[in-house]
């Protein structure tokens, strides 16, 4: 097994609300212990840089999203009346790595703005998050992408697109199993059928309707928070590791 210089490890910009976690008791705080949260987190880490395993998030709105990302990003694009770019470099720096969705600039390096974009499975995912606040795992995950790109403003932006067709009808074909009706034209099954497409596609529906952006600010004490934690981590990474290899001992 190839030996890890845990002191160059890097935190992905999506882990970041889970290493935030403080410890809950008072104690554990002021003897300066990683809360549970942040221990499993970084487990998870070790999992994948010294294993390559990880756990995959899977599911119809996991699949819906990276299928439907490019028209969430032109639909956003129409509505704001600008020229927002889809971004496939992985940036890294001292501290984070991360992956900004999309970009408002000359290239990412010099991206005035950078924005995370989700495109919701329903109008019932979608329309709540026009009240809804960021939730920290998103405001610290933007701040790693300020962190990495210079940027100095950007958003979460939630839009409703329509599903695929394969989708559509692949839903249909489940829907038509579990009703088990005569035949699919019967009046059960076409109102079944009618219902289903109506919650998966939504072109009748403004453009205008279906983008909803919240604003994440730029928050250098968090950035700074964030870099301040990363010699800590890297050394119960060490910790762990030398743990782990050293449960047994070796003839």
């Amino acid at each position: 097994m190839t030996q890890i210089d845990w002191s160059k490890t890097k935190f992905r910009a999506s882990s970041w609300s889970n290493l935030l976690a403080e410890p809950q008791s008072k104690a554990d705080k002021e003897a300066g212990l990683l809360g549970v949260t942040c221990e499993k987190e970084l487990i998870k880490i070790y999992n994948w840089e010294k294993y390559g395993r990880k756990v995959d998030l899977t599911g119809k709105q996991i699949e819906k999203g990276n299928v439907c990302e490019p028209v969430s990003i032109a639909l956003y694009s129409f509505v704001e009346d600008k020229n927002y770019t889809k971004n496939d470099t992985k940036l890294e720096n001292e501290w984070f790595t991360g992956h900004p969705d999309l970009f408002l600039g000359d290239d990412i390096y010099h991206a005035e703005e950078v924005d995370d974009i989700k495109t919701r499975w329903s109008m019932e995912s979608f329309t709540p998050k026009l009240i809804e606040k960021v939730d920290p795992s998103e405001i610290a995950q933007m701040n790693v992408y300020y962190s990495l790109t210079g940027a100095t403003k950007g958003a979460i932006v939630n839009t409703l697109v329509s599903a695929p067709a394969y989708m559509v009808e692949e839903a249909k074909y489940y829907a038509l199993k579990k009703l088990n009706a005569a035949t699919e034209y019967s009046p059960e099954a076409i109102e079944t059928m009618l219902e289903i497409e109506k919650n998966m596609t939504f072109e009748d529906i403004s453009e205008f309707e279906r983008v909803i952006k919240t604003p994440v600010p730029r928050n250098d004490d968090l950035i700074e928070k964030m870099k301040s934690k990363v010699s800590a981590f890297r050394d119960w990474l060490a910790w762990f590791d030398e743990k782990h290899m050293n449960q047994y001992q070796k003839v």
